[in-house]
């Protein structure tokens, strides 16, 4: 026989045992819900830092300070890559001019005078040619002669406005039985590019009509020229 009061006891015990779990099971769900919202905010977040990441870099740049004013001004980025292939084309015949007009060796001289000369204006190339001619006393022939030759190294080319550029080099001067003599100059260059009627032998040497209009050299002030 069934006791009422224990029956209720029972039954209410059932129901809070149901009741328990049932809480259990939401308060789960809901901590499972919250830990997926917080891995999803999370995620988002490092996916928003990294395409941030590429908006924010630094930009190193060359500082040139004239010694002789104190002067500064910034000269190029230090990172190549940044480089347009404009700047790398005017770069390329500013260095080949460069050496073409000052380095020396017996074998290079006719070579090296047909060289600066389709890659100058006549009044430039007039010019030069004035200071190699063999009648010139201070020629380059008359200088160094057979044995004797000049190496030139070109350190750096920067611009100075559009058309205008200084090319910092080192030559090295040798002469039969003396030692190797380095002194470091700047030329200063204006240039442009004109549309010129070549034959093809020249266009090896100046295919894209790369013209000096000005040539300016000058030693490098507090460089160490012995």
């Amino acid at each position: 026989m069934s006791n009422p009061a224990i029956d209720a006891f029972l039954e209410a015990s059932r129901a809070w045992e149901t009741t328990e779990i049932a809480r259990a099971r939401k308060s789960e769900r809901r901590a499972w819900l919250f830990a997926a919202l917080g891995i999803a905010i999370a995620l988002t977040a490092c996916v928003a830092v990294a395409l941030l990441t590429p908006l924010k870099s630094v930009e190193p740049f060359i500082v040139r300070v004239d010694r002789n004013t104190g002067a500064a001004d910034i000269v190029s980025r230090v990172d190549e890559d940044t480089i347009t292939f404009d700047e790398a084309i005017d770069k390329y015949f500013l260095g080949r001019y460069v050496n073409y007009r000052e380095e020396y060796a017996d074998a290079l001289a006719y070579p090296n005078y047909e060289a600066v000369s389709l890659m100058s204006t006549k009044q430039v190339g007039d010019a030069y040619y004035g200071s190699i001619n063999p009648k010139n006393p201070r020629s380059p022939t008359q200088v160094y002669g057979k044995d004797g030759s000049v190496e030139i190294t070109v350190n750096s080319i920067s611009f100075l406005g559009k058309g205008v550029a200084q090319a910092r080099f080192t030559r090295t001067e040798r002469k039969l039985n003396a030692e190797p003599v380095d002194t470091h100059w700047i030329a200063t260059i204006t240039y442009l590019y004109q549309k010129a009627s070549m034959d093809a032998k020249a266009r090896l040497v100046n295919p894209v009509g790369f013209q000096v209009v000005d040539y300016r050299l000058d030693p490098e002030t507090g460089a160490a020229n012995k």
